[in-house]
């Protein structure tokens, strides 16, 4: 029987546990063997790996390139929702954040494409996606976004635009001539 006498408070102990019986789908009874030590405010914890994880936690932790208390502790980090404290790792994700938003105001906004409508080009897209054989609306508007082109109003491509767009005048009949 386990019974904390620690200096740690028992929310911050019940989030570790629980964080530890979710890695281990409920099994941590048979694979979990907590021993606790206080010192400094840190916590020991040591437990068993079942048989059927030690290849896949062996090859997660060298793949890593940190040992295993780093890489444990950065997946306990992870399940818990706490941000990483290794300075470089922040900021390298720091400046990844910092390029997509410099490539989204070099495009245009993101999220939207970057050319402008461009009713022939669009019209080519929605002809070789129905020539491959997919005749759905979102699949359509993907596509559309995937080439980089915007709507008239200059936005991105959605299922209900596609369908609004093709239900206007004669534009059903434009596919069909291109699709031929």
């Amino acid at each position: 029987r386990f019974e904390p006498t620690l200096s740690m408070s028992e929310p911050t102990l019940s989030r570790l546990i629980y964080c530890l019986t979710l890695s281990y789908s409920g099994k941590i009874t048979h694979y979990l063997l907590l021993l606790v030590v206080i010192m400094s405010k840190s916590l020991s914890v040591t437990f068993r790996v079942p048989a059927e994880l030690v290849e896949s936690f062996t090859n997660a932790v060298s793949e890593s390139g940190t040992d295993k208390t780093a890489w444990l502790i950065d997946a306990i980090r992870h399940k818990i929702s706490q941000p990483d404290s290794n300075p470089d790792r922040r900021m390298i994700a720091l400046v990844e954040r910092m390029e997509t938003a410099a490539a989204a105001l070099i495009g245009g906004k993101q999220g939207i494409p970057q050319h402008p409508y461009n009713e022939a080009a669009v019209l080519q897209v929605v002809a070789d996606t129905i020539k491959q054989g997919f005749d759905n609306g979102r699949v359509i508007a993907q596509r559309i976004n995937e080439a980089g082109y915007q709507t008239r109003a200059g936005k991105a491509w959605d299922k209900d635009i596609y369908s609004a767009w093709k239900r206007q005048k004669d534009t059903a009949t434009k596919i069909a001539a291109v699709v031929g």
